[in-house]
């Protein structure tokens, strides 16, 4: 014989309950919410509100952010600077390099400034201007490529994509190839590293 039974409205979500009379005034789960509730009971002919004890955490609650994805985003950022910054600066000293007067003129300044310490003093500047320009002709592409590939990896651990491109970008920037002499991108670089190489920085790009 079916028990006798009542439909009980949900507290949390409002979703209709048969609940057996003999677990009036229990602690009853909702089978659609999973909220747990106090059933309600019969006082003068009249039911009672349900209690409701607890709501489950939603779906939608954004859980908090694992330390992990917070100690890597500290570096991502530092790349993502350091990767701007030598786009940047690369790009523009490429125009000068390449502009034979722009160029030239810059190369001046650097080999002056060079003999005045004593360095070169024995050649002849204008074949020490000529050695400048075509050292920075392959040396500053390479660095804007290397920029580029550094800037590429602090999105790709923003975005968690491309573990291997994280680690190819912070190795870069880690050996101060971004712009030949970043510190910060050094720090940045070894600091990915070592969170890229731990347990939680894998799972980082697992999720």
């Amino acid at each position: 014989m079916t028990p006798e039974t009542e439909v009980i409205a949900c507290p949390a979500c409002k979703h209709l309950v048969r609940v057996p009379l003999d677990w009036l005034g229990t602690q009853v789960q909702c089978p659609e919410c999973k909220a747990m509730f106090r059933a309600p009971v019969r006082v003068d002919g009249k039911l009672t509100d349900a209690e409701l004890l607890s709501r489950p955490a939603s779906a939608d609650t954004p859980k908090p952010q694992p330390r992990a994805d917070i100690m890597l985003l500290l570096p991502a950022f530092g790349l993502l600077l350091c990767g701007a910054i030598g786009v940047i600066v690369n790009g523009w000293f490429l125009t000068v390099v390449f502009d034979a007067n722009a160029g030239k003129e810059w190369a001046g300044k650097q080999v002056e400034a060079l003999r005045k310490m004593g360095v070169g003093a024995d050649e002849p500047p204008e074949k020490q201007v000529d050695q400048l320009l075509r050292q920075f002709q392959w040396v500053l592409p390479v660095s804007l490529v290397v920029s580029v590939v550094v800037f590429a990896g602090g999105l790709s651990i923003t975005f968690r994509r491309n573990y291997r491109l994280a680690q190819v970008a912070c190795v870069l920037a880690s050996l101060n190839f971004a712009h030949l002499c970043c510190v910060p991108g050094a720090i940045a670089g070894l600091w990915g590293l070592l969170m890229l190489g731990s347990a939680e920085g894998r799972e980082h790009f697992q999720r």
